[in-house]
């Protein structure tokens, strides 16, 4: 159920963030990059370089600097056009083919191009030829080979390089990830292909280009020899009428590569080096508490960052001589950049505790390790941090705070919880924050759809503003309808004048409209011209007849109302017929905004909000029998209340302590855990925390976040949701405002940014909250005492025991058991029925 939550939430954030970058794209500017499809190539293939003009047009083709050893072959362009939502974005990309005549490194400079009347300019690029086997017979290309590429062949013992094993084939089926083995090499894993292969030119043949890379480590020095790599694949010789293959199976082996395996030095060796070969960095190192009575557990935190080989990477405490420490075995955790796991970091986290009160500091740390491009040891170091290690008690708690000797002026700990509180304060419904509730997340979307309203309307309103021709072809439409309806009005009165006169003025408007002509220049000639726009014969009689009518009114004006009347079918039937002939050639189809409105307004719908229960009575009956003592009685009452669906942190507050006057410490902490949720700053629920936390036995509580989790954790979800909802709710106003009022739009550009930068710091600190709140699970203990077993069976070993109250992290779950951690990263199984999970 949490994990849905947990999908819901992320939907709507990243709906709201859509909007976000929607509203970012309206403000883009003309842009140009240069780029190769390749950076590393063989001597004899072929690269792409692309020069891409984004939110513009080039006014010239721009042409990329001579390079010394660099060709330019054929060009291509290719033009894309993209609607995101606010605009129409064009892409137009220049292709053009390099050729190196030779080996070694190249570098592009920074390109030109004026797009948009503006001049812009690229980046350097850097292109990369070693030299590969190519075709053993010029300009008879065969149907697959294989070539291994390193990037270097002198490499010290324990480095590891990547090396590519490049396959290239004209059409096949069946390809298969190529083999390669070596005694002398340790290699990771080879990765499958996926994907489209893409095509490259060796010696004017136009092969697939299937590329594996696979980290190599030497076992031993001196010359060593890799290879060759085998592939196998079956070659498409033909194909038939229905689409059979005919295929041929081969296995191209590569050449092999040797390679000078240094040793590592042994003079100048530092005293820490443990055998780690890169280039490395210290990215953290932390330890803390930094006050603890003798026994009691400090945690160092240490990140190596860097490039080499991790799996080999050990701190080596014990080795540093710690004295007046005892450590545990480290937690490690290695988290990789790249795919080969070359780059990365490894996370350390020891437990060691200091064994007297002499202790003053957790000594300096070094790191050292052997780094091949400079072919010298380096070490890494971090300065001691003063440490204030107190005596431990009779019988030592590592959770329990003990106060130093000679300090009584010291105030005592606490001895009672808080007493409940005596009023519900403000109910929630069932808990759910608002990015849970549809309603809201409904009335999220109407400032974005107003805004796509205005856009559309604001292009119509342009659309009309620069044609004519559509402008004049409404105005007739609604001359018609009001001539129409005047017609009869007149024939009614025996107005015979006036009547002829709206006929004759209607025929000429429309023939006028439809023609792009005067209406002053229309007579009976002009029908002549009328045929060429699909006029019927039918029609044009009907037109003459009409026209004659008004003509021969001048010479006999005698005639009658119901004469009259007889004409107006006739006018209306002329009339229809000639707004059905052909456009005039610019004059657009005409486009149903109120339609396309109307269908994205169709997605909005009421939702209605919950109303809340009243709940004094229950709340008051509850807290009379906590304080008659009933705390079991109570419990039930609190909880019934909770079921009902409308809680309040006052509510799991005193929740909380009628479970922890009924001796139930677990679940007293879930309870107040959910009530520090709804009101993270509420003193009297942290007191009451802290004190639970500090009873014997219970050790220090294991919970999830960081430092900016925990930031964030000190607002409520909804309290980060209506920041960030208000900004993006102005910021999509502002922008429909801009295209109502269009003279805004040079005077408002700076609130368009600083409302921008709201809301997305808005929504960074909403992905915080959200990750505080649905990240790594934890759990407390609800049972007296609990065995965490080395695996999730009843007859495992045990690790270690902990007590009803104890607060632990999440690490997996299996067939009714929980992996488990506590704040010193020991782990094991516990049955979930002896848990609750935490909020």
């Amino acid at each position: 159920m949490r994990d849905w939550r947990r999908g819901r939430i992320c939907q709507a954030v990243l709906f709201l963030a859509g909007w976000a970058l929607a509203a970012s794209a309206a403000l883009g500017q003309a842009q140009f990059d240069a780029t190769l499809d390749r950076d590393t190539i063989s001597l004899g293939e072929t690269t792409t370089l692309n020069m891409t003009a984004e939110n513009g047009s080039f006014q010239r083709d721009p042409n990329p600097p001579a390079v010394q050893g660099l060709q330019y072959g054929g060009t291509g362009r290719n033009t894309q056009m993209v609607f995101d939502g606010s605009k129409m974005t064009s892409k137009t990309t220049i292709t053009m083919e390099v050729r190196p005549t030779r080996e070694g490194s190249f570098t592009i400079p920074a390109m030109q191009a004026v797009v948009d009347g503006k001049t812009l300019a690229s980046k350097p690029l850097t292109l990369k030829v070693v030299k590969g086997n190519l075709p053993s017979t010029p300009g008879k290309p065969e149907p697959a080979f294989v070539r291994l590429i390193a990037a270097t062949n002198t490499i010290y013992a324990g480095e590891v390089i990547p090396l590519e094993i490049r396959c290239y084939c004209l059409a096949a089926t069946g390809v298969q990830p190529p083999q390669l083995s070596s005694d002398d090499f340790t290699m990771g894993t080879m990765p499958d292909f996926r994907g489209q292969a893409p095509q490259v030119n060796i010696q004017g043949s136009v092969y697939n280009y299937l590329d594996f890379r696979v980290p190599i480590t030497p076992n031993k020095t001196g010359d060593l020899t890799l290879g060759p790599a085998t592939w196998s694949l079956r070659l498409i010789t033909s194909r038939d009428f229905f689409g059979n293959l005919s295929t041929t199976p081969v296995n191209p082996s590569s050449d092999t590569l040797t390679f000078h395996v240094l040793p590592v030095p042994t003079n100048n060796v530092p005293a820490g080096f443990n055998g780690a070969v890169g280039e490395f960095s210290l990215a953290q190192y932390e330890a803390g508490p930094t006050t603890v009575a003798v026994g009691d557990p400090v945690t160092l935190k240490i990140k190596i960052a860097g490039k080499g080989a991790f799996d080999r990477l050990s701190l080596g405490i014990d080795e540093l001589g710690w004295r007046d420490f005892k450590s545990y075995p480290p937690v490690k955790k290695f988290e990789s950049s790249d795919p080969l796991q070359i780059e990365g970091a490894k996370y350390f986290e020891q437990v060691v505790t200091p064994e007297n009160a002499s202790v003053k500091e957790i000594p300096a740390f070094a790191f050292s390790y052997f780094d091949p491009r400079s072919g010298a040891f380096r070490t890494l170091t971090h300065p001691a941090i003063a440490l204030h290690v107190t005596p431990a008690a009779a019988t030592p708690q590592p959770s329990v705070s003990v106060p130093a000797a000679g300090t009584p002026e010291a105030p005592p700990p606490a001895q009672e919880i808080v007493n409940i509180k005596v009023r519900p304060g403000p109910l929630t419904k069932g808990g759910a924050p608002l990015l849970q509730r549809p309603g809201f997340l409904l009335w999220q979307a109407i400032a974005p759809l107003a805004w796509i309203c205005a856009l559309f309307w604001r292009r119509h309103k342009d659309n009309l503003a620069n044609n004519p021709r559509l402008l004049r072809k409404r105005a007739v439409a609604r001359l018609v309808e009001e001539g129409l309806a005047e017609l009869s009005a007149r024939a009614g009165a025996d107005d015979a004048g006036a009547f002829y006169a709206t006929v004759s003025r209607l025929l000429q408007e429309q023939l006028g409209e439809r023609l792009d002509l005067p209406a002053s220049a229309i007579t009976e000639a002009v029908l002549e011209e009328a045929r060429g726009g699909g006029l019927s014969e039918s029609a044009e009689a009907l037109a003459r007849e009409l026209f004659r009518a008004c003509d021969q009114f001048r010479f006999a004006p005698e005639q009658t109302a119901s004469e009259l009347a007889a004409l107006i079918p006739k006018v209306k039937s002329a009339l229809n017929e000639l707004q059905k002939m052909s456009p005039p050639p610019g004059v657009p189809a005409r486009k149903s905004l109120a339609q396309g409105a109307g269908v994205l307004m169709l997605l909005l719908t009421a939702a209605a909000g919950a109303r809340a229960d009243v709940v004094s009575d229950s709340f008051d009956q509850a807290n009379k029998l906590y304080e008659e003592g009933h705390y079991a009685a109570a419990v039930a009452a609190y909880e019934k209340m909770a079921r009902s669906g409308q809680v309040s942190a006052a509510m799991y507050f005193n929740l909380g302590n009628a479970w922890f006057k009924d001796g139930q410490i677990g679940r007293a902490i879930c309870a107040w855990r959910r009530a520090e949720q709804l009101s993270p700053r509420d003193p009297d629920v942290r007191a009451n925390l802290q004190f639970a936390r500090s009873q014997p036995g219970l050790g220090a509580p294991a919970l999830p976040g960081n430092r900016w989790t925990r930031w964030a954790s000190l607002f409520t979800l909804d309290e980060w949701t209506a920041p960030a909802s208000a900004f993006g709710a102005l910021l999509f106003i502002v922008l429909t405002g801009r295209q109502i009022w269009p003279a805004w739009r040079k005077s408002s550009g700076g609130l368009v940014w600083a409302l921008a930068a709201g809301f997305v710091c808005g929504m960074i600190c909403l992905g915080l909250a959200m990750e505080a709140r649905y990240g790594v699970q934890s759990v407390v203990v609800v049972v007296p005492e609990a065995v965490a077993r080395r695996s999730p069976l009843e007859e495992a070993t045990g690790v270690f025991t902990v007590h009803d109250g104890a607060e632990l992290l999440v690490l997996d779950r299996k067939d009714g058991w929980l992996e488990a951690a506590d704040a010193a990263n020991h782990s094991g199984w516990l049955q979930q029925e002896q848990v609750e999970m935490a909020p």
